[in-house]
């Protein structure tokens, strides 16, 4: 990623990084770095704005950090086939499904930039965490379908004061059959001073406050795969309904309220 900055001057550090200086040195000498975890979690830069740190404006409102997976076509291919495999080893039942709109998951996942997405701890893409998956089926099957509690916890498990149950159920995190598709989007609230106080009416007159984020878009491809523990094919297929009815029907990941979230079954 090209940066396009003048050096800051009386900082802490000396470069626009709050890195070890090697480290600053070699990702100035390389100028981009693509991994979009990294960007995000450790590479992100600093400025002097009228003698006071703060984030590069390219960093805040995320123009820098719109990644073109493109160029990773061939490691995004070897971590798809590396999950086939995963999947084939485990017995588990696949499938194929893209998002109906945008997908944000992992909002809350940095404090520094206000708002995150879920990434691959090493490659840096994008991906649904299985956490999240098993969450959303576990909802599904409860409140849409009304499945028995008994049921729930065989197959889901439970974690009480007492005691936990693991679950048969295996779930494989949401991971790109391609190169996924990244888009920037933003939140613009226009009452924020009338919830901070109670005696500002909320008024045509308040200044709002966008708040950039980036999300899964709907070109994007993904995989999910449910497995039996036991080897227990029709509870992995029971699995696979909760999930698939979860993604078209109730969204998974933040602001499903607004229509994100929804996914479409290949």
């Amino acid at each position: 990623m090209s940066w396009s900055w003048r050096m800051p001057r009386d900082l802490p550090w000396a470069t626009p990084y709050p890195l070890p200086r090697d480290t600053s040195d070699a990702l100035l000498a390389e100028g981009q770095c693509e991994n979009l975890g990294l960007l995000m979690e450790r590479y992100l830069a600093f400025g002097d704005n009228r003698g006071h740190l703060q984030l590069l404006r390219e960093l805040t409102d995320r123009r820098a950090l719109v990644p073109d997976y493109q160029g990773q076509h061939e490691l995004i291919a070897a971590c798809d086939a590396r999950w086939q495999r995963t999947a084939e080893e485990l017995g588990a039942i696949t499938f194929s499904a893209r998002p109906h709109w945008r997908v944000i998951i992992g909002k809350g996942t940095n404090d520094l930039l206000e708002v995150g997405i879920a990434l691959h701890p090493v490659f840096g893409f994008p991906i649904v965490p299985a956490s999240a998956l098993k969450g959303v089926s576990r909802a599904y099957a409860q409140w849409v379908l009304e499945a028995p509690e008994e049921e729930l916890d065989r197959l889901l498990g439970k974690a009480e004061e007492h005691g936990q149950l693991r679950g048969d159920l295996l779930f494989l995190e949401g991971s790109p059959a391609g190169p996924p598709v990244v888009e920037r989007d933003v939140i613009n609230p226009a009452f924020g001073a009338y919830y901070r106080d109670a005696k500002t009416p909320p008024a045509c007159y308040l200044s709002p406050s966008p708040i950039f984020f980036l999300a899964v878009g709907a070109r994007s491809r993904y995989r999910f795969g449910v497995a039996s523990l036991s080897g227990n094919q029709e509870a992995a297929e029971r699995g696979v309904q909760w999930l698939q009815g979860a993604l078209t029907e109730l969204g998974v990941g933040a602001k499903s309220a607004a229509g994100y979230g929804y996914w479409e079954l290949e």
